[in-house]
């Protein structure tokens, strides 16, 4: 019997000069697509451990603030000055934290001090991260917009304490 002769295989050649047309055209295009893109972040300071020498100096007539925010299962504690600020404890309002009791201490607490513009926030740890958020929001005011103060103007009169401080418990 004679032996059969595999077939050739016949090898096709792949034209990739289409695909890296694409490629070409697709970077710019997602490039310029950042563009338009638009990315939040929330701007936090560090807890400060060493004198910071940058800071802008303190006038001595006014007393220096120290306001502080720690947020609780049972709800908002707030501090200024080694002393309850404003309510002191905001309970939980119907099971959900009171964010317009906060605002209204927020709002108090800015007519006093102009100037402040720092809060120290603290979180238990099993508190949400949506509640530590909105915590922030509410501290720095609703309607404040900081896009002006990146590129150097001043926050306007809508900015309560816009530079928060967030610190660990323990």
């Amino acid at each position: 019997m004679p032996t059969r002769k595999p077939p050739e295989e016949d090898t096709v050649q792949a034209d990739l000069l289409p695909v890296m047309n694409i490629m070409f055209l697709l970077i710019p295009a997602l490039l310029l697509a950042m563009e338009f893109a638009s990315m939040a972040q929330i701007s936090v300071a560090v807890p400060r451990t060493v004198s910071d020498v940058t800071a802008r100096p303190k006038d001595p007539s006014q007393p220096e603030l120290g306001f502080k925010v720690a947020i609780g299962r049972d709800g908002f504690r707030t501090r200024s000055g080694g002393a309850d600020a404003g309510p002191g404890t905001i309970p939980l309002n119907g099971g959900d934290y009171d964010y317009a009791a906060l605002a209204a201490a927020a709002r108090d607490l800015k007519q006093l001090f102009p100037a402040e513009s720092t809060v120290t926030i603290t979180a238990e740890g099993d508190v949400p991260m949506d509640v530590l958020v909105r915590t922030i929001d509410v501290l720095r005011g609703d309607s404040c917009k900081l896009g002006g103060w990146a590129r150097g103007e001043q926050p306007g009169d809508d900015c309560l304490f816009w530079s928060p401080v967030i610190e660990s418990v323990g």
